[in-house]
């Protein structure tokens, strides 16, 4: 066979069972090690003939989400998580879908969330202690989920109020692990089995939100500020281009209930993690916050000033990417490289391993907030750099997590200094939908 027609290789495995045990024993070293072996594209042989195409380079992503989109689909993984959601449908039914939603996410709308988005934090804030330890993950997701009831649903969550939900829609997640993704669907598995829980229980909640607001939409105190449920319900009741299903509806919810506080969540967790191991920045950090601000909450026209504070999140978001991977289905052959990729294939693009690739980021395992200068980005390869994926499908709360991202850090950074309490600083990652660690990050509150 010619290279011309061949797969990509696959890294060495073992008979049988392929690149199974090396990749469920330690995912993100195995995407090292198939890297170094095989180069930027590559196959990881996987149990009952299971094959994923692993693309790590700019002009593969660019081919992925801009010149060839049609020819890499979303995965019916993502379909089975979030139904009829816009992170999941295709065409033209998600075109219509984001143009509903898109109104909510304008750059004047997202200005107007500032002070709800501070004002939550602060209310988060009155329930920390000094010298207490939080893990970080789950205090920011709590956050988090209260900041997008806040602004999208238009009503405050008391602490503690959406831990039913919140538990429920952590449970997606079980579809996406290593040992999901290794295995058939038809394979039963304890993750699986937590993902169907918890898809149900989701559901459920879903539903009752939606339940509430038709009824509280009846009553004369209702405001007239428009939300997403508002929006969703309007939706339901149009008709033409307008116009959602209930299983749409419930989609839609699904997919910003998730993605609308979980990967957010994700990226402060590891910022404070990176200015917890690196003083010298965490003090500048703090320097910045306290000339800026001087004492005072921050406001949208102080973003622009807290430049450092910008660049934590940025480039929190380069070395620990909230979505390492962006899963797609082939529709048709591709030939990429001289390599050919067979249609109904599954086909990551690994995100983290292009923003660690030392080829476009200099050190970078190094946690290195300045070097995210004017210079720097006008030379870096478009698409070296993708946290919110790219071309048509680029996330659309994009600016929203930036917004948000910067003024928790501003908020929190202002009374509080995070120290490590996790004994061994050494994390290990876990990859879901959403990059975890596996032990949790404690960190001790220490009052400013």
């Amino acid at each position: 066979m010619n290279r011309q027609h061949s797969r990509p290789p696959a890294p060495q495995g073992t008979p049988l069972i392929g690149n199974t045990l090396e990749y469920l024993w330690n995912p993100f070293q195995f995407v090292n090690n198939a890297l170094d072996e095989c180069g930027d594209i590559y196959r990881m042989d996987l149990l009952y003939d299971l094959n994923i195409y692993v693309l790590a380079n700019p002009d593969y992503f660019r081919r992925a989400l801009v010149t060839d989109a049609d020819a890499f689909a979303k995965t019916a993984d993502f379909r089975r998580a979030f139904g009829d959601g816009v992170l999941s449908t295709e065409g033209a039914q998600w075109s219509r879908q984001r143009g509903i939603l898109q109104p909510l996410f304008n750059l004047d709308r997202i200005r107007n969330y500032t002070n709800t988005m501070v004002e939550t934090t602060q209310r988060r804030l009155a329930t920390w202690e000094q010298g207490e330890t939080l893990e970080m993950e789950s205090e920011m997701k709590n956050l988090t989920l209260e900041i997008l009831f806040s602004t999208l649903f238009g009503r405050a969550l008391s602490p503690g109020e959406g831990n039913d939900l919140r538990d429920a829609a952590d449970g997606l997640n079980k579809w996406f692990t290593p040992v999901s993704l290794a295995l058939p669907n038809w394979v039963w598995t304890p993750s699986r089995q937590e993902f169907s829980n918890s898809k149900k229980r989701l559901r459920t909640e879903v539903q009752r939100l939606l339940s509430e607001y038709s009824v509280d939409s009846a009553s004369e105190n209702q405001s007239d500020a428009e939300t997403l449920l508002s929006k969703l319900n309007d939706a339901r009741k149009a008709s033409g281009q307008g116009h959602l299903s209930t299983e749409e509806v419930q989609g839609q919810m699904l997919s910003m209930v998730f993605a609308g506080y979980e990967t957010t969540a994700a990226a402060l967790s590891f910022a404070w993690y990176s200015l917890a191991m690196n003083s010298e920045i965490q003090q500048s950090f703090h320097d910045e916050l306290d000339t800026v601000l001087d004492g005072d909450p921050p406001t949208y026209d102080d973003i622009a000033d807290l430049e450092l504070t910008q660049r934590i999140v940025t480039e929190t978001l380069r070395l620990y990417p909230p979505i390492h991977t962006i899963p797609r289905r082939s529709t048709r052959d591709i030939e990429i490289n001289d390599y050919l990729i067979p249609a109904d294939e599954e086909v990551h693009l690994s995100i983290i391993a292009v923003h660690r690739d030392e080829r476009f980021y200099d050190d970078p395992m190094a946690f290195q907030p300045n070097r995210w200068t004017d210079d720097f980005e006008a030379n870096l390869p478009k698409y070296a750099f993708i946290p919110f994926g790219g071309g048509r499908r680029t996330c659309i709360g994009q600016e929203f997590a930036r917004l948000e991202a910067t003024l928790v850090l501003a908020t929190i950074g202002q009374q509080w200094e995070l120290a490590w309490d996790g004994g061994d600083p050494t994390i290990t990652l876990e990859p879901e939908i959403t990059i975890k660690t596996k032990n949790g990050l404690d960190m001790q509150l220490q009052s400013r």
